[in-house]
């Protein structure tokens, strides 16, 4: 009898724990949803770029101490908002029964990435101080860039586009690459033996179909050739119009998801 009663004790201390658990996670979910965490976390954001960006110029020596000092204490801030992100997991994926699963797709997930990478430069600074690394933890400062994805409408807009167009963007994408890969194996035969020194291999005659695929035209690379002419214009006019079919996919996208949110704001007045 005792036993059977120690068991039910211990399972309600279990469950009660659990509960005690969720309504921990639910609460950190619900702070990091707010506008005011998200306003403060952007400001660190926004000056941290900033600070780094104002750094590169001479007349920032003065200062150079002090935006460290700034962004030292961004990547600290970093540091609580991803372990914060960290805990609130299984509420932000509650389609894993497990917390351990949420957190492990949290941490491997795009933003978790992008978080990760902006607390680098405080774990950083203690590994690579003093050594010729450092520079590695400058690159980590300019990868906070990618933070402003996450607060951002517009980035998470365009995301939402290319996520609806996404298989008509991949045969697009594919035809250009097929497209690409055989003028620049194609190019290379022909020009080879008539400028050596500038198509020493195919990987050059892939970097002159790029450049004349996009019409960009550096100039740097270019056919001598009266066959490798005529295939250069070809590739250009080509390059042209399947180069506007992604253009014109995420455009159409983009201008049909404008309106149907006009629409749909229109409709809630009325409403």
């Amino acid at each position: 009898m005792e036993k059977g009663t120690n068991d039910i004790s211990n399972l309600r201390g279990k469950l009660n724990s659990i509960i005690r658990h969720e309504k921990l996670y639910r609460t950190i979910h619900r702070q990091l949803m707010k506008k005011w965490f998200q306003y403060f976390v952007l400001f660190f954001i926004i000056g941290s770029i900033f600070s780094i960006i104002y750094s590169s110029f001479d007349e920032s020596e003065p200062y150079r101490s002090r935006l460290f000092l700034f962004n030292y204490l961004a990547s600290f801030i970093f540091t609580i908002e991803y372990i914060l992100r960290l805990i609130a997991a299984p509420v932000q994926y509650p389609r894993y029964n497990r917390a351990w699963r949420a957190r492990l797709h949290y941490i491997f997930s795009f933003y978790g990435l992008i978080d990760f990478v902006a607390i680098l430069p405080f774990v950083m600074i203690y590994v690579f101080t003093g050594t010729p690394h450092i520079h590695l933890v400058v690159l980590a400062y300019i990868l906070i860039i990618f933070k402003l994805i996450r607060y951002s409408r517009s980035f998470q807009m365009i995301g939402t586009v290319l996520q609806t167009v996404k298989e008509e963007l991949i045969t697009s994408y594919t035809a250009c690459g097929i497209m690409l890969g055989f003028s620049g194996i194609l190019m290379y035969y022909i020009e080879r033996n008539a400028q050596p020194h500038a198509f020493e291999n195919i990987g050059d005659g892939f970097w002159w179909a790029i450049v004349a695929f996009t019409t960009v035209g550096y100039g740097d690379i270019y056919p001598i050739t009266p066959l490798g002419r005529l295939l250069s214009s070809l590739i250009s006019l080509i390059g042209i119009a399947m180069i506007a079919i992604p253009t014109g996919i995420i455009s159409s996208a983009f201008m049909n998801m404008l309106i149907e949110k006009k629409q749909k704001a229109e409709k809630e007045k009325q409403e």
